[in-house]
């Protein structure tokens, strides 16, 4: 859940900072903000008081909430506000990614199920949380028999797989496209990846700093695996060359290419399709993508001290650090976050932008024709959105960046007690005490004029649908 609130105890502000605005000698804001009556419709979700915060969930198409109630004696969970039944104890509260299914895990006595839309599941002596596929058809969770000490994955409803001594970090990974289920599972000391039932290895260990990544497409699977003390890339069954660590893995858009990090000796290098780029100190984690068109691999490396950006051979000015890379839609452009001498900036195809106190991590976002960037930036006491390197009202936070089909920038704001979405530099009329959105952090758009989220306000949680004027 991402949350744009404005009380002080508020611990869920994301990639937004607090700041006052900035004001004149005589007063006067220095960026004078136009406030619009803009077409919205407001629908009541759920109840929402400060101890249910904790445990609340937020679907991801930001339309429906969970959390968990305590009664008198035991738990429930609620979602959208209509109450399910009690049982001992509630945890795991999951939607599914279109938010029209939900599910969570439950104790009665000393057995655990996992409850899917109301109906409750074969009884377990332990369960994991439940995972939802992509497109929303199917449902698993690693669980673990009465009176045993194995552990199957379970299918709802209800169909338990093949038991085995552990399920790798008891994780569960679908393909984006939901088609296909694989995990890692350990039988008799040795590891195995299990793909739809299908088993590849054994191996000494499986890696967790790479997990299974499939391909955007669903149709390739990739994994770290050790054996004889070495680290191999699989991908589909077949292991690549050996290396002493693996880090991260990026498939191309196609599924065509793929890339990752790997370790030979004390140096880092990255590798393209088993072709091997230059060594390097380090690389960073988290920041290796393919471009949109699958040409070039991006990642971030420190040489000495400091990390510079690398887009196939060439090699950006050294920062020092990055924060975030990410390429424009139409493949034009790259841009990232770097850390200069305290100060911080956005680097724009090794062009380099206004410098700010602070840009937010993770706040990156290109219009969908690649045409605008936009990020959420932060000097002095004063907090804003910056367009194509245009700075755009303050405010005392600011957060949610995204940009509607047609590439206006529209975003989520605060000033005082009060809280409002904002398009470009008009102010919507209607207030809220806290915003909230989806986990990916941006105001999600359901057509080219209209976008919702969650509003809060005097213990009431409502969807909230805006529609922009043409």
């Amino acid at each position: 859940m991402k949350v744009l609130c404005v009380a002080r105890s508020c611990r869920w502000v994301i990639a937004v900072f607090a700041a006052a605005l900035l004001v004149s000698a005589s007063g006067a804001v220095l960026f004078a903000q136009t406030v619009v009556v803009r077409k919205f419709r407001e629908t009541p979700l759920a109840p929402m008081s400060a101890e249910l915060r904790s445990s609340s969930i937020v679907s991801a198409d930001a339309r429906h909430v969970g959390y968990i109630r305590r009664t008198g004696s035991g738990e429930q969970a609620v979602f959208d506000g209509r109450e399910q039944p009690e049982f001992d104890q509630v945890a795991a509260l999951a939607f599914s990614p279109d938010g029209k299914h939900w599910a969570y895990a439950a104790r009665r006595g000393s057995t655990w199920r996992v409850v899917v839309n109301g109906r409750e599941q074969p009884e377990f002596d332990r369960v994991g949380p439940p995972v939802f596929a992509p497109g929303s058809k199917r449902l698993a969770y690693v669980a673990r028999p009465k009176g045993t000490e194995s552990r199957v994955v379970v299918e709802a409803p209800g169909r338990p797989g093949k038991p085995y001594e552990e399920i790798f970090e008891g994780m569960l990974v679908f393909s984006p496209d939901g088609a296909r289920l694989a995990y890692g599972a350990r039988r008799e000391g040795r590891w195995y990846v299990v793909d739809e039932g299908r088993e590849f290895g054994p191996y000494d260990y499986l890696g967790s700093a790479t997990g299974l990544v499939f391909s955007p497409d669903g149709k390739r699977l990739a994994w770290a695996a050790l054996s004889e003390k070495q680290w191999r890339l699989v991908v589909d069954g077949e292991a690549g060359p050996a290396y002493d660590n693996l880090a991260d893995v990026v498939f191309s858009s196609d599924g065509r290419r793929v890339g990752y990090a790997a370790q030979r000796g004390d140096q880092w290098m990255a590798v393209i399709d088993r072709d091997e780029q230059p060594p390097c100190r380090a690389i960073a984690e988290g920041m290796m993508a393919f471009s949109p068109g699958g040409g070039w691999l991006a990642y971030v490396a420190q040489t000495g001290e400091q990390w510079q950006i690398i887009v196939g051979r060439q090699r950006w000015k050294p920062f020092d650090s990055v924060r975030q890379i990410l390429f424009s839609p139409d493949n034009k452009r790259l841009a990232g976050i770097v850390v200069s001498g305290g100060a911080e900036l956005v680097v724009v195809n090794n062009r380099e932008g206004r410098i700010f106190d602070r840009v937010g991590g993770g706040t990156l976002v290109f219009s969908p024709d690649g045409k605008r960037l936009g990020y959420i930036a932060k000097a002095g006491r004063n907090t804003f959105a910056v367009v194509e390197g245009e700075r755009l009202p303050r405010y005392d936070m600011a957060g949610y960046l995204t940009f509607s089909p047609s590439g206006r920038a529209v975003y989520a704001a605060t000033r005082g007690d009060k809280a409002f979405t904002v398009v470009e530099d008009q102010e919507a009329a209607h207030h809220y005490e806290e915003i909230w959105t989806s986990p990916d952090a941006k105001l999600i758009f359901d057509d080219a004029q209209r976008f919702h989220y969650l509003g809060l306000k005097q213990g009431q949680l409502f969807l909230v649908e805006e529609e922009l004027s043409r």
